[in-house]
């Protein structure tokens, strides 16, 4: 059975319930049949014996002379008839043609009640007996026939059933066939179709044509299966492209370092500075593979770590923290929240959002001016902008801002530690928390990054 396929397992089954629902279908008929019969003619046998006794009683003197007519009254036949005494168990009248082999059941004669008809079946016969009193003395009437009747009856619907049966069974196992060939049609059709999708061609989906029905509905999951592989398989293709693509540079300058300080004996401290040179670019390449694999990251991967969190305390601690590198820059940090809400925020990652466009907004920005940070706060949305007077974004530079490694100004940012993915970063980790981001700049005067965010209690009217 391991071995057998569905369809096979189906159709095996198929045949054996067949046969089962038959075999039951026709022994109910044939005992069915057999009951209805055997009650017709006892019936009948009930009639008679009725019909004898009465004519025993209208002609009580004429016991042993009477002649039984009944057969051709009826014309029920064979009719066999007898009159026997109770006592002596002699028969006082008899038809003609009462079959020798049937012979007098005295055990059954003691048994018998006054006025209740009894029925005896065998093989042979089926009788019908009564026991009557006529002046004083007991006598038992019995009705008879052959059991040609009933077995005539039942030959004739087994012989009908022996030969239906078989037919009804080959087209009920070819309609089991006809629908389990037609409902797996359409997934062999699909398994086609999957079969052709590979890694190479993962765009490819499968037909569904809106009827709702499970075929349906199993081709729009695989769909969406597909979907998030393609997802998966695009950001880890991604990862590697940007992997290799970022990664060598920094690698080439390590191994051009180290080649250059080997041609010939250093003294230590052109080593000292041949390391400080590895390890910057060693640096580099680790805060870009950590930034890399923050991007590669699902979205599953943080929903867990939302919590209720206060404005206020996400941007003071962010500012807190890069103060000493806005020093170094000689850029003074300044805010004014005006308002405090309550956000279903990652903490961590707006705290890294936060930092990634305060970092920016101090390394691009003039000696001795400043970044301010300022809120304000609507019924449904908080918003926080972070403003700088620094060189600006030229117009066809700004709508690629988000675009992994993309760097307005390569030295600067290359000057400034940066890895070209800190506001790609930024955009996702806004993505996650299902705000906006819109950024506005003009060149040589400064640029306006705007955050808004749903407040807490908008976001529960919304989940």
């Amino acid at each position: 059975m391991n071995n057998f396929s569905i369809k096979q397992k189906l159709l095996l089954y198929n045949i054996i319930i067949q046969c089962v629902i038959l075999i039951l279908f026709s022994f109910s008929i044939y005992k069915i049949l057999e009951i209805s019969t055997l009650d017709k003619i006892e019936s009948t046998l009930k009639v008679i014996v009725l019909d004898v006794v009465d004519d025993i009683f209208k002609h009580d003197k004429e016991l042993s002379s009477r002649v039984f007519d009944e057969e051709k009254e009826y014309k029920f036949e064979p009719l066999y008839i007898r009159l026997i005494d109770n006592h002596t168990y002699d028969v006082i009248n008899i038809t003609s043609n009462f079959p020798s082999n049937l012979p007098l059941n005295t055990v059954k004669f003691k048994d018998l009640k006054e006025d209740v008809i009894d029925f005896q079946n065998s093989k042979a016969f089926i009788l019908s007996r009564i026991k009557i009193k006529i002046h004083g003395a007991f006598y038992i009437v019995e009705v008879a026939t052959n059991s040609d009747h009933l077995s005539t009856t039942m030959n004739n619907l087994f012989y009908i059933l022996l030969f239906i049966v078989p037919i009804i069974l080959i087209f009920a196992i070819s309609g089991g066939y006809f629908l389990i060939t037609k409902s797996f049609l359409p997934i062999e059709i699909m398994v086609k179709k999957l079969k052709n999708i590979t890694a190479m061609n993962l765009s490819k989906r499968l037909e569904t044509h809106g009827n709702n029905d499970e075929i349906d509905r199993l081709s729009h999951e695989i769909n969406s299966l597909l979907t998030r592989l393609e997802i998966a398989f695009d950001k880890i293709s991604q990862f590697s492209s940007d992997a290799s693509h970022e990664l060598k540079t920094p690698l080439t300058i390590i191994r051009g370092e180290i080649e250059v300080s080997l041609r010939k004996e250093r003294s230590s401290s052109e080593y000292v500075h041949t390391l400080n040179s590895c390890l910057d670019e060693v640096l580099l390449i680790q805060q870009t593979i950590d930034d890399l694999l923050f991007l590669a990251k699902n979205e599953t991967d943080f929903t867990d770590a939302f919590d209720t969190c206060y404005s206020d305390e996400i941007i003071l601690d962010s500012i807190k923290e890069l103060k000493s590198f806005a020093a170094l820059k000689q850029i003074s940090l300044k805010h004014q929240l005006q308002d405090n809400v309550i956000l279903n925020a990652h903490t961590a990652l707006l705290k890294i959002a936060l930092k990634n466009i305060l970092k920016n907004a101090i390394s691009f920005s003039h000696e001795n001016q400043e970044v301010l940070i300022s809120t304000s706060c609507k019924p449904e949305h908080f918003c926080i902008q972070i403003t700088d007077f620094g060189i600006g974004i030229a117009k066809k530079d700004q709508a690629k801002i988000f675009e992994k490694f993309y760097r307005t100004d390569k030295s600067r940012n290359k000057e400034s530690g940066g890895t070209g993915l800190g506001m790609a970063i930024v955009e996702k980790i806004i993505h996650l928390h299902n705000a906006k981001i819109e950024l506005t700049s003009e060149e040589n005067k400064g640029t306006c990054v705007t955050l808004t965010f749903k407040t807490f209690q908008e976001y529960k009217n919304e989940h």
